[in-house]
């Protein structure tokens, strides 16, 4: 048996002068995608705020949500770049010196273009619209990860050595000077009784605090921050932080040691804390950025596939028809 392919050049329209790429269906194909998908997005982000509540162990998991979100921003996403390719090859001239092969060709290079608009202009909207927010989030990691960096104020008063620095030097709580309560008057004495000794004078209030030197506060500071970039507190530093407590609050040496040890423990802590939100972080950008490269990569298939059956139903005259009615 021989197979036999033929080439069928249809005329139905004029060999273009210029360029084959006609960009009146691209743009009007990248810009029904963009709608389509507006539309779908807002209303899936309805659809999700009635899944949601402000109330504790009310409303679905968040896990169950976050996927929700994802699998829907996915299909919308292929089903709209299917619908522009579609739009774009429906629309398109299929020209007098084509064959049918280089006709099918066409169509999917037209839906591509659709698709390469389409996400130039989505790229070019993020950046604009979230360029502010990704501004904030790189100050935001560049201050966890640094600390409170030399001359940055309000990046020291925000960071953890900062935090533990007001722990160790707060001071103590004294009990306050309030005047002694008179005593309850003697019952009057019998006769051949002794007088009764005279009340015994009241406790000196405690002494105001001393005056403290801002100047400890700052190395202190200094010294925790040291402490969190080299995550090592030598012994020369810890000594020093001991006396300067002691003097601060004046407890003894091993009360201050205490509060030191106890301050650097809440110190690593925080930083472990600090680790592990960014770790996260960094993990659920990189299965963001996969899965974004993955629906990206379907929908350049989407619209080709859809600018391939546009053009068939061009060349066919065929009506589009959703659930066996026509839809257009």
């Amino acid at each position: 048996m021989t197979t036999i392919e033929r080439n069928v050049v249809v005329a139905t329209g004029p060999a273009p002068q210029g360029s084959y790429v006609e960009w009146s269906p691209v743009i009007a194909g990248a810009i029904g995608a963009s709608a389509i998908s507006f539309l779908l997005l807002t209303f899936g982000g309805a659809v999700g705020l009635t899944l949601t509540s402000p109330w504790p162990n009310e409303g679905v998991p968040a896990w169950a949500i976050l996927f929700a979100v994802a699998w829907w921003s996915v299909m919308v996403q292929i089903g709209s770049f299917f619908a522009g390719g579609y739009l774009a090859g429906r629309m398109r001239n299929r020209w007098a010196d084509a064959t049918l092969h280089e006709v099918r060709f066409r169509d999917g290079t037209h839906g591509f273009t659709v698709w390469a608009v389409g996400v130039l202009f989505g790229a070019l909207l993020i950046a604009y619209a979230g360029g502010a927010a990704l501004h904030s989030a790189t100050q935001a990691t560049a201050t966890v990860a640094a600390g409170a960096a030399s001359g940055n104020v309000d990046a020291a008063k925000n960071s953890a050595a900062s935090t533990v620095t007001g722990m160790l030097l707060r001071p103590t709580p004294r009990a306050s000077a309030q005047p002694p309560a008179p005593p309850p008057p003697a019952p009057p004495a019998a006769a051949g009784d002794q007088p009764a000794p005279p009340p015994a004078a009241a406790a000196a209030p405690p002494p105001p605090p001393k005056p403290f030197d801002p100047a400890y506060r700052d190395e202190v500071n200094r010294i925790l921050e040291s402490t969190v970039a080299n995550r090592e507190l030598t012994a020369d530093n810890r000594n020093y932080l001991v006396g300067v407590v002691a003097a601060r609050d004046g407890i003894s040496e091993d009360e201050a040691r205490k509060r030191v040890d106890a301050g650097i423990t809440q110190l690593q802590t925080m930083e472990n804390d600090a680790r592990n939100a960014a770790e996260k972080a960094r993990k659920a950008g990189l299965i963001a950025g996969f899965l974004t490269a993955a629906s990206l990569l379907i929908s350049l298939a989407a619209a080709i596939g859809g600018a391939h059956l546009g053009g068939r139903h061009r060349d066919e005259g065929t009506m589009p028809h959703l659930f066996g009615r026509r839809f257009w």
